[in-house]
């Protein structure tokens, strides 16, 4: 993950032609020229370290490790060259490295980088003194130890350890066949063993790995194998309760997987299938409760609401959470009030007492009445003081709870315990001085590793002071991190930071002339993307604070007029706010001016939320159709984005409503 020669000489070079900039954190105090230039001559001196290393200049190094010795990034130019050197070994100055750097990222990654290069070249006795299996739990560098303590150490530890990592229902990597040949060769692989991790790799959808496995079996195993196999694909075969109710203990596993993938297509067919081989094989009760549990979720993916009923009512020992909660919603849906009331009071008593299910409870309530007409004083006082439980609390239901009786918003804003001496102790450790450096030269990966080696083990006073040292070098998203770790949740200014304020401002003034985009449904939408990490990546490829896919942004610029030449535009805060906030905009101006409809598009995607729409077609009530969303994500999104709404117009002094009087009003 570090930044090749090349790459980081341009980047530094860039960064010190353009710094300050919005990349950049700013400093915890107001830096005077003579400091910015003695930090920006720090910089090009490291840029020049890089250089000689590359080059072999040793005496070059010398005078610049001199120069640097103050510099809280020395460490990293003796990484880089001990890196060079390692293909050598030489195992003093690994050692003395190591030791130096004990319990710290630096030091980890060379641990790391000496274990790969050790194992790569078989030196396996090396290998176990280096070797921690306290700290190293990478798949790739465990069998590299398999192997060695099976050579040099202990044997028998070393194929218990084997074992674990063959039981998978995955392949492992290349470095683990040397010590799974020997493991067999000594006997260790038995059939209940090869049929064992068949079964696993069959679960998990591996159907080549099986198939690989399965050759490992004997005669009749290997039949039950393919039957095995053959089941996953076409699960209906288990309908022919003649076939596999059987003795051989095999056929049960076969069954296990069968049930499963039946569920998938057809809940209905496998819930039969079910109480028949129940019947038949012996199911302890965790297996019972962990298949009854995966059929409910199977009947509700499926919309099955009176199969989800009967498999309640017949097995009415089992209990399920997000069954239950699924139960209450499809009542919702269906404005069943009474159910909604009774599916609610089936919750845990802790469940019953979220502010969640206190509001719902409330509205079933009032609901109930209406319809009927009743003039209930008794269940009148009871909905109000379930809406009053709910609005206690900083949060969507408590705003709506506070919305519905006209009480005020509870904000319940303390600022966490942190002394000015703290502060300057936590700030000056040399962990914290090479994130924020590491950080201010656009080396953000390992930025975020050593602020993480840095504040793993810090007590919680420590991780609420880093929290506010992060945010005064305008590292928000780890500012957020830190006071999340360290469970105080009531300083607002450190979990709702208004973040890249001037950029925010101007965008929301003016593109939000004709919508509701404001500062806050930016600052809202951005805490929720990314935690203001401006450099932040998904899985999908969204990128930057409002994690904007590429294709979106390049689509996006066009129309704004925003300039956009590739992806890595959108770590620019400036670039990623103006086409984040352009496309909200768009949303709004789609979606008639309604935020929570835009925020589920922003999140869910447009199409869905036009198909849900449809779906509903103006029956239910705001609360109603956000409750009911389909996708669990998106419900909490929006949800989040209305209440951070909130919380930031707070944070910048003026009162707002969790919705507005369009919102309040739409039927959906």
């Amino acid at each position: 993950m570090t930044i090749g020669h090349k790459g980081f000489a341009i980047l530094l070079s860039a960064l010190l032609l353009i710094a300050p900039t919005a990349l950049t954190i700013a400093p915890a105090r107001a830096a005077d020229t003579a400091d910015a230039e003695a930090a920006v001559a720090q910089r090009e001196k490291l840029q020049q370290a890089r250089q000689a290393i590359a080059s072999n200049n040793k005496r070059q190094l010398r005078k610049l490790k001199q120069e640097l010795k103050d510099y809280p990034l020395l460490p990293y130019i003796e990484y880089w060259e001990l890196s060079k050197r390692l293909s050598k070994l030489p195992y003093d100055d690994i050692d003395a490295f190591l030791e130096e750097y004990k319990d710290t990222a630096l030091g980890d990654w060379m641990r790391v980088r000496v274990l790969r290069e050790l194992g790569a070249r078989e030196r396996f006795k090396a290998y176990l003194k280096y070797y921690d299996p306290d700290k190293i739990r990478r798949t790739q560098l465990r069998c590299y130890y398999v192997d060695a303590l099976s050579r040099h150490g202990d044997k028998q530890q070393a194929y218990e350890l084997i074992e674990e990592l063959w039981t998978v229902g995955a392949s492992q990597p290349k470095e683990c066949d040397p010590a799974f040949a020997r493991w067999m060769k000594d006997g260790g692989l038995t059939q209940e063993r090869a049929w064992q991790r068949h079964a696993l790799a069959v679960r998990a959808g591996n159907l080549d790995l099986a198939a690989f496995i399965a050759r490992k079996l004997d005669k009749s195993r290997k039949a039950r194998a393919e039957l095995m196999r053959s089941v996953y694909r076409k699960p209906e075969q288990i309908l022919d309760y003649k076939k596999f109710i059987r003795e051989e203990p095999e056929y049960r596993d076969i069954v296990t997987i069968g049930l499963r993938r039946l569920a998938s297509k057809d809940a209905g067919k496998a819930n039969q299938a079910w109480e028949r081989y129940s019947a038949s094989y012996l199911f302890n009760d965790e297996e019972r409760d962990d298949y009854l549990r995966y059929l409910a979720l199977r009947f509700a993916r499926q919309d099955d609401q009176t199969g989800l009923e009967t498999l309640i009512k017949n097995n009415p020992e089992f209990f399920d959470l997000r069954t239950s909660e699924w139960l209450i919603r499809q009542s919702l849906r269906e404005m069943d009030w009474a159910q909604v009331e009774f599916w609610i009071d089936q919750l845990p008593a802790d469940n019953q007492k979220l502010d969640r299910w206190l509001y719902w409870k409330a509205r079933a309530i009032e609901e109930q009445l209406q319809t009927a007409d009743q003039n209930d004083p008794a269940r009148q006082e009871q909905a109000k003081k379930l809406y009053q439980q709910a609005a206690a609390e900083r949060s969507y239901y408590g705003f709506l709870a506070s919305d519905t009786i006209g009480a005020d918003y509870s904000f319940v804003d303390r600022p966490a315990p942190i002394t000015p001496k703290l502060v300057d102790e936590v700030a000056a450790r040399e962990g914290m001085q090479r994130a924020r450096e590491l950080q201010a030269i656009g080396e953000f990966y390992h930025a975020r590793r050593e602020w993480d080696y840095a504040t793993r083990d810090m007590p919680d006073e420590e991780l609420m002071t880093a929290s506010k040292i992060a945010g005064s070098w305008g590292w928000y998203h780890k500012s957020i991190q830190s006071i999340l770790a360290a469970d105080y949740l009531d300083d607002l200014e450190l979990r709702f930071p208004l973040a890249f304020p001037g950029i925010v401002s101007d965008v929301a003034k003016r593109m939000g002339k004709k919508t509701a985009l404001n500062d806050y449904l930016v600052l809202a939408v951005a805490r929720q993307e990314s935690h203001f990490s401006h450099d932040a990546k998904s899985h999908a490829g969204a990128m930057g604070l409002m994690q904007l896919l590429p294709s979106t942004a390049r689509a996006t610029a066009r129309k704004a007029g925003v300039p956009y030449r590739r992806s890595w535009d959108l770590l620019n805060p400036n670039t990623n706010i103006s086409l984040g906030a352009y496309y909200l905009n768009s949303l709004l101006n789609r979606f008639d001016n309604n935020r929570f409809l835009a925020a589920a598009a922003y999140n869910a995607g447009p199409t869905r939320v036009s198909r849900w729409l449809k779906d509903t077609d103006k029956k239910l009530p705001f609360d109603v159709w956000i409750e009911t969303i389909p996708y669990n994500e998106t419900r909490k999104y929006v949800q989040n984005v209305l209440s951070y709404s909130v919380i930031y117009a707070y944070r910048s002094g003026e009162k707002k409503s969790l919705l507005n009087k369009n919102e309040a009003e739409a039927k959906l």
